[in-house]
């Protein structure tokens, strides 16, 4: 069963307890189904790797502090390695049709981003964080989160990997890195913070450009069916207009 606070980003403290819940949900459900199954890496196995993955990133917290470079390991190659591990549980818990154990993985590869993060480390690995943030913000209620996340969100954009941020597959539209802006600026826009707003909306131009007058557009429908604020409706109409509007050469 899940377990603990909607805290964002997640403690890892937090990442174990909803770790713990989900392994032993994961693992007694594959074993009354494929008890004679060999010749594949099981979800006991994998839960190990992932077990010691969490222990690994909690002692390196004690020991070297909870931000900053670290001196004798690589915050990126251990949360790949980590992130792997936690994607191929996860698949299980997809497969085996286990809802909450999912749910209680995706916060969990969402604390082991933020240690990459912290770490200044490079995420490589983007999709699983961005599948998991998208569906924590469905099940979101609580609009004092909106803006936690939509810094979080930008904490992970930034600490995408050079390759990632080159996005070199425009022609893809659901790649993670396209998913990641829109859905970041969708966060901003109810957070009602028009500072935040253009900070978001100035990375997603960056980012991709393409997609803002698509993105200001559809904004500026939900002004007027959700009757924003008159000064989140200036910013999105200030956006709109540079962006989607025919310009005089």
């Amino acid at each position: 069963m899940s377990t603990g606070s909607n805290a964002l980003p997640p403690s890892l403290s937090e990442a174990a307890l909803r770790f713990q819940h989900a392994a032993t949900e994961i693992i007694d459900s594959y074993e009354a189904q494929h008890a004679d199954e060999e010749n594949q890496i099981t979800p006991a196995q994998l839960a190990e790797g992932v077990d010691q993955f969490l222990s690994t990133i909690t002692r390196i917290d004690q020991v070297e502090g909870e931000s900053g470079p670290i001196r004798k390991e690589d915050p990126t190659k251990i949360g790949d390695y980590g992130m792997s591990l936690l994607t191929d549980l996860g698949a299980w818990a997809v497969q085996l049709n286990l809802a909450v154990p999912r749910q209680d993985l995706e916060i969990v590869t969402l604390a082991a981003a933020d240690w990459v993060v912290r770490h200044e480390g490079q995420i490589h690995a983007l999709e699983p964080v961005v599948n998991a943030l998208a569906n924590f913000a469905n099940r979101m209620h609580e609009t004092s989160l909106l803006e936690p996340l939509t810094l979080f969100m930008g904490r992970v954009a930034q600490a995408s990997s050079s390759a990632i941020k080159q996005d070199l597959e425009k022609n893809n539209p659901i790649r993670p890195w396209r998913i990641l802006h829109l859905n970041r600026g969708i966060m901003a826009t109810r957070t009602h913070n028009p500072a935040l707003m253009e900070r978001v909306f100035d990375d997603l131009v960056r980012y991709l450009p393409e997609d803002a007058p698509t993105f200001f557009a559809e904004g500026m429908q939900q002004m007027e069916a959700l009757n924003y604020p008159q000064p989140v409706r200036q910013i999105m109409g200030r956006y709109f207009d540079r962006w989607t509007r025919p310009r005089m050469h």
